[in-house]
């Protein structure tokens, strides 16, 4: 996974598979890089993931809760991500963007 900063806006680029057996590590690298850009607001970039299990919507929904009334935003959304998001209605607590179709 890696991350990049620019003008307040921290993009998480989340990659693969995020499940039970990666889930805690990859929002243990996620609140690393939150900690070094604090005032930061997170914006999440879907396009190399593939699969996110329930595990994964936990790391999702603790950064929610952080964001403190802000929306947070994933982009580049595959479609078996989005309906992943869609039947467990996140996209009802984020912004959820779909990848662009060429």
């Amino acid at each position: 996974m890696k991350f990049e900063s620019n003008d307040g806006v921290l993009t998480v680029f989340l990659e693969g598979d995020i499940d039970a057996q990666n889930a805690s590590s990859i929002q243990a690298e996620i609140d690393a890089a939150k900690n070094a850009h604090p005032n930061d607001e997170i914006l999440f970039d879907a396009q190399n993931l593939r699969y996110i299990s329930s595990a994964g919507l936990r790391v999702l929904l603790k950064f929610l809760r952080a964001a403190k009334g802000k929306k947070l935003v994933m982009q580049n959304v595959s479609r078996d991500v989005y309906d992943v998001l869609e039947l467990t209605r996140f996209v009802d607590l984020m912004t959820v963007k779909k990848i662009a179709q060429a």
